[in-house]
């Protein structure tokens, strides 16, 4: 850890000290998750929604996780504020919580990339279990019929991009053999590359709309029909051991997901999502 990151912890710790009470924590988090967030809870206090305000055509999984850690940490009685920090956090949100300049990520990680920093950071208990994961492979609407047919036991006759960011998913499509695999770190650039068909496809989950797809400024992609792609792995929020609110933090997250599971809460937010759907029961699985 460098000099530079030893002080700011140690700025940490002499402020939760000095304001035990009101100390605002950063968080960082990707700007369309947060915006998206911010209008399906149309000024809800968080304590308050409902698992059906993910009835939306905007919401995703991570617009979930997003809420649903905010609403699990206040459940256990966390009450310091957040502060959000806007921007493309995917690959360095590891490194920062290593570090303990990021106290938890409030999107799920796979189990098997947190034990890859196991001792830097506490793992929750699962948020989605092993085998409940499907994704769908989108593509750009006027791709759909034509990859379809290239697509048999495998990828071999599609291009894919991903991030290795997402250890799970880099694996498995590894593992599918694509034609070509490419790397990019930004979701949003990922979809525009498929969007715009310089890129075949790419695994994301499903959503609440149907025909499912997902659309923003300068892209729409849409999910090839009748098939999934199964990811085996639980996902996980993540708690830095080095962040001076690291304890706290994680005892509240861990009795505030009890709460939530006992009620079945997460499970309909997932379910109103559209991420859990039986719509999909039927789709071969690759």
């Amino acid at each position: 850890m460098s000099w530079l990151n030893r002080l700011y912890l140690k700025l940490l710790v002499i402020l939760s000290f000095v304001f035990p009470v009101h100390a605002h924590i950063s968080i960082s988090i990707e700007q369309d998750i947060y915006e998206y967030a911010k209008e399906i809870l149309s000024e809800q206090p968080i304590s308050e929604f409902s698992a059906e305000i993910f009835n939306h055509p905007k919401c995703q999984r991570d617009v979930v996780e997003f809420l649903i850690a905010q609403r699990a940490l206040q459940e256990g009685g966390f009450a310091h504020p957040f502060h959000f920090t806007l921007g493309n956090y995917d690959a360095r949100n590891l490194k920062l919580l290593q570090s303990g300049l990021l106290l938890m990520s409030f999107d799920t990680i796979w189990l098997s990339q947190a034990q890859t920093i196991n001792d830097d950071v506490y793992i929750s208990e699962p948020i989605i279990e092993k085998g409940a994961y499907f994704a769908g492979i989108y593509t750009s609407g006027s791709n759909k019929v034509s990859l379809r047919n290239k697509i048999s036991k495998d990828l071999s006759q599609i291009s894919i991009v991903s991030s290795r960011a997402w250890l799970v998913d880099w694996v498995t499509l590894k593992a599918l053999k694509p034609k070509q695999l490419h790397h990019e770190d930004d979701w949003i650039t990922m979809a525009k590359l498929v969007s715009n068909g310089w890129v075949d496809a790419m695994l994301v989950s499903f959503n609440n709309t149907r025909p499912f797809y997902y659309e923003g400024p300068g892209y729409r992609i849409e999910a090839i029909e009748g098939i999934k792609v199964a990811l085996q792995d639980s996902r996980h929020f993540v708690v830095s051991r080095h962040h001076p609110y690291a304890k706290e933090a994680y005892a509240a997250l861990q009795l505030g997901l009890t709460k939530l599971k006992a009620h079945k809460f997460i499970d309909q937010a997932y379910r109103q999502c559209g991420f859990i759907t039986p719509l999909i029961d039927e789709w071969h699985i690759l």
